[in-house]
């Protein structure tokens, strides 16, 4: 089976992203962070509806990624396994497409204020997608490696106060 190359263009771009690693005012935390994306003028009047959501699905293209790692220690922890890139959600992907579930603070115009989105600013856009109750997963099986970085993360980082809708579902 021969596929085709596939193109993409974007809908808009990260106009206010997390800092990079060592640019000043980097947070904490990307929950700390309000960012803002801009939307085409051409796309605006598909915002339409989406202010109903409290939660939206953001698309991107990880632009300044340009390794592939097939295998790699997550965080570069010596004491995690050796995993396939397929098992993280780090960068270093054949195509490097970042996803965020992120809280929609507001829409003004064609912005979108958003909180937790770990793109950088230029990071392009390609789609944005709602989140609603087919997207949660209560209790996910994840490896022990991710629930160790999870519960020290959101220890360190306070989740339950800057994003309390993180995390496995309670009992």
């Amino acid at each position: 089976m021969l596929l085709e190359p596939i193109c993409f263009k974007p809908i808009g771009v990260v106009e206010d992203g997390i800092p990079r690693p060592g640019e000043p005012q980097r947070p904490r935390s990307r929950y700390e962070k309000i960012s803002i994306i801009r939307i085409f003028d051409e796309y605006v009047e598909a915002l339409k509806g989406l202010e109903d959501y409290s939660h939206i699905i953001v698309l991107y293209w990880m632009h300044e990624e340009k390794r592939y790692i097939p295998r790699l220690k997550p965080w570069g922890m010596e004491r995690y396994p050796e995993v396939g890139i397929f098992a993280t959600r780090f960068p270093p992907r054949p195509n490097p497409i970042g996803v965020t579930v992120v809280e929609l603070l507001a829409i003004e115009e064609n912005r979108l204020r958003v909180k937790g989105l770990d793109a950088w600013t230029g990071s392009p856009v390609l789609d944005i997608k709602p989140y609603d109750y087919y997207d949660i997963v209560r209790n996910p099986r994840i490896p022990w490696w991710a629930e160790e970085e999870w519960k020290r993360n959101s220890i360190e980082k306070n989740y339950k106060v800057i994003a309390p809708w993180l995390g496995p579902a309670q009992a």
